[in-house]
């Protein structure tokens, strides 16, 4: 079954409350147990997102669906997660636009840098038109259903050396997820790019396997990390969107009540109450990490912009017309 324009269109919209989930029955119900798999530490916002989730469904079907989470990268990391949902060995996770453009590069466009402004922006792009089009696009090439997009936050660099300007990059090994276009990043500004899980941050910093990271503030402050790192930046340099998706082939296996079940509970717990709350989340995360370690909150933005030119321009070739149309997409939203 498609994600309905409906269920989409409800995002931005941002109707009131629920459409009523038909009844059920204990004796009607088979029980039906779902796996959700993420990346996040306990502390995130993500997880007790997924959490409200999971009793928003449990309720909702009157205890007929349970949805065991499976935070920290227990069972999966941010990229076999991806991959599961694919081979339909998982049932859900949080992943990212970014993650899913390693099976379809034209994705990754969310992941440019500084291409998005502020929230506001990420909203209208989001939750318009191109956000449609993206959820349809995941569906159609890799069997992958976005139940919901999603905010993670605009990142910042968290670092063993002071960064103030794109030139203090240069020479680091910077650690970022497998995903093509930030590791095209790390080499414009002359950096090592690294790719580890996100688990395995904290003490990659601490042993000296990498020398900075590049992640929302917010998951630095529920991570701890600050505590192998003596410096932050906010350079905003990547906004990442972070999604709640499920596998299609196991979402069309299950009766047609429970799907909108699923599919309306995601938009509440994620288009809804997630999305205010991560941005007082992570505004109240620079001010905190700006308390355990050397803080700047006005690096030099302009050097760093200048160096992002060949990452716009090798994206657009390699995606061909489809890229560029997402970029064209997302800049025409800017001004409206």
């Amino acid at each position: 079954m498609t994600l309905s324009r409906r269920s989409v269109l409800s995002y931005a919209a941002g109707s009131a409350g629920l459409i009523a989930a038909p009844s059920i029955t204990r004796a009607q119900a088979a029980p039906i147990n779902l796996v959700f798999s993420h990346h996040l530490p306990t502390a995130h916002i993500g997880h007790k997102a997924a959490e409200s989730f999971a009793s928003r469904v449990k309720a909702a079907s009157n205890g007929q669906v349970t949805i065991d989470i499976k935070p920290a990268s227990q069972l999966f990391n941010l990229r076999t997660s991806a991959e599961a949902l694919q081979l339909g060995t998982l049932d859900m996770c949080w992943s990212d636009l970014g993650t899913l453009a390693n099976w379809t590069p034209a994705l990754g466009f969310v992941s440019l840098p500084f291409l998005f402004n502020d929230f506001d922006h990420v909203s209208r792009v989001l939750y318009g038109p191109t956000g449609r089009q993206v959820v349809d696009t995941a569906k159609e090439a890799m069997g992958v259903e976005i139940l919901s997009l999603g905010a993670s936050g605009f990142r910042v660099f968290l670092s063993r050396k002071q960064i103030d300007k794109a030139d203090d990059v240069r020479g680091i090994r910077l650690r970022v997820p497998e995903i093509p276009t930030w590791v095209e990043m790390a080499k414009a500004m002359g950096a090592n790019p690294t790719p580890i899980p996100a688990g395995e941050m904290y003490t990659a910093l601490q042993t000296g396997v990498i020398d900075a990271i590049e992640v929302p503030a917010d998951y630095i402050v529920s991570a701890k990390i600050y505590e192998v790192a003596g410096f932050a930046c906010k350079t905003h340099h990547i906004f990442t969107e972070v999604s709640m998706m499920a596998s299609a082939k196991r979402m069309a296996a299950l009766p047609p009540n429970i799907q909108k079940i699923i599919r309306d509970n995601a938009v509440q717990a994620v288009a809804k109450d997630m999305w205010a709350e991560n941005i007082k989340e992570q505004q109240a995360a620079w001010t905190e990490l700006a308390k355990r370690v050397k803080a700047n909150d006005a690096p030099d933005i302009a050097s760093f912009r200048a160096k992002m030119g060949p990452v716009l321009t090798n994206f657009i070739t390699k995606t061909g017309p489809k890229g560029r149309a997402l970029v064209e997409a997302v800049q025409a939203a800017a001004k409206a």
